[in-house]
């Protein structure tokens, strides 16, 4: 079989110029207060002027998230100070990935690194956080597979219930960390070092939200508008969202208002909307499919843009978990597509595909695992170089007309 050469040399000064022009645009040039970045960086600014704690005890703004920026507010200006972190995060996350899976491949570097800076992970928000802490975990779940090391370290465990204190969307991808920690565990047992990392780091987080917890009743999270919600619920105003653009009403990635949710509710009664993400799948089942084909169909076109052939990855690992039993491809394919299918069923209004990122590191992890097992044809490889070459040249020259024309992200959509 003749060996394809994939662009390496071409590819790598292609995607390290991605990079620099998505940290121009998404630093530099978009304008500040977009979406969860304007409330995140309206509460910060008020927290500069009242303090720490009143900012912990208002239930604005995760813990573990504030205890990081914070201290970049007295330096920079809220929202710059927010994307700075989501910057270092990226960083610390290429860095982490690199040094720990060891790949030694020009071309996983390319493709970590090409995902890493598309999209919106550069928006100051507390989802970076959230992915960094998952994806250490993942990681190390999948080293423990791949029988490169023993056991979950400590900090990954530690990482792993942060995740759970830094945002409320933790909680989906709660059934693949359970998951993941069975397969570790279920032979080889947990150790009471482990048991106690687990434990003392939940109890630390929970004593440090006693603030929020005594004031409103939660821990703290990104809770939105609370003061502002006229007591409709984010489920509400996602649903009537979607209506609304079904029936041409609004455009895309935008939400009604909480005043529009209210008068909704008043006019159509109590029980016009659903009022939790649950009772919104069970609500008008046909809505219900008609949105989860689309929301998947659209995870996969965005993923693939973002990531190439990884958005693909859980075909290739059940099937490899099928036919060769490898149980780290099949964790790292189930978990990816498992979580892929709740999210388009359960979010009824636009998604946002930064909420995908852990699973979908871990497919172009399992991608860069099946051309290194041997089984697969160098043409795989070939093709993904190739994919991510084509994505790069189309996305610089995205972020050039961006620049130039200091377009706002979603204008160009």
């Amino acid at each position: 079989m003749i060996k394809l050469p994939a662009p390496t040399q071409v590819l790598q000064p292609l995607v390290f110029f991605y990079a620099a022009l998505s940290i121009v645009y998404w630093l530099f040039i978009l304008a500040p207060g977009i979406g969860d970045e304007g409330l995140m960086s309206l509460y910060l600014s008020e927290g500069n002027k009242e303090g720490y704690y009143w900012l912990i005890q208002k239930g604005n703004f995760s813990l573990p998230y504030s205890l990081l920026v914070y201290p970049l507010s007295f330096i920079f200006p809220s929202y710059f100070a927010l994307r700075i972190l989501s910057l270092a995060g990226i960083l610390f996350l290429y860095f982490y990935l690199i040094r720990r899976l060891d790949f030694k491949t020009q071309n996983f570097k390319n493709h970590i690194l090409f995902y890493l800076f598309s999209g919106s992970f550069l928006l100051g928000t507390n989802d970076n956080l959230l992915f960094c802490l998952l994806t250490i975990f993942f990681t190390e779940v999948y080293l423990v597979l791949i029988k490169q090391q023993e056991r979950i370290p400590l900090y990954a465990l530690i990482c792993m219930i942060t995740s759970l204190f830094t945002r409320q969307m933790a909680i989906i991808y709660l059934p693949i960390i359970l998951a993941g920690l069975i397969l570790v565990y279920q032979q080889k047992g947990i150790l009471r070092k482990e048991y106690l990392a687990t434990l003392s780091t939940a109890l630390v987080w929970f004593v440090l939200n006693i603030p929020s917890i005594q004031a409103n009743g939660f821990i703290s999270f990104d809770n939105k508008d609370t003061n502002q919600q006229m007591g409709m619920t984010w489920a509400q105003r996602q649903y009537l969202s979607q209506l609304d653009f079904n029936a041409g009403k609004l455009t895309e990635f935008t939400h009604v208002t909480w005043e529009d949710t209210f008068n909704y509710v008043q006019e159509n009664g109590e029980t016009s909307l659903p009022k939790t993400n649950m009772e919104s799948i069970l609500f008008d089942p046909v809505l219900t499919i008609q949105e989860f084909i689309k929301d998947l169909a659209y995870m996969v076109y965005s993923g693939f843009r973002q990531c190439g052939l990884g958005v693909f990855f859980p075909i290739l690992g059940i099937w490899y978990f099928l036919k060769f039993g490898n149980r780290e491809l099949g964790y790292l394919g189930g978990a990816q597509l498992f979580t892929m299918l709740v999210i388009a069923l359960m979010i009824i209004s636009y998604i946002e595909i930064r909420w995908l990122a852990p699973v979908f590191i871990m497919g172009i992890i399992g991608i860069e695992s099946v051309n290194r097992s041997g089984k697969a044809s160098t043409f795989l490889d070939f093709s993904n170089q190739l994919i991510l070459f084509v994505l790069g040249v189309y996305g610089s020259w995205r972020y050039i007309n961006l620049i130039l024309e200091k377009q706002t992200f979603l204008s160009s959509i």
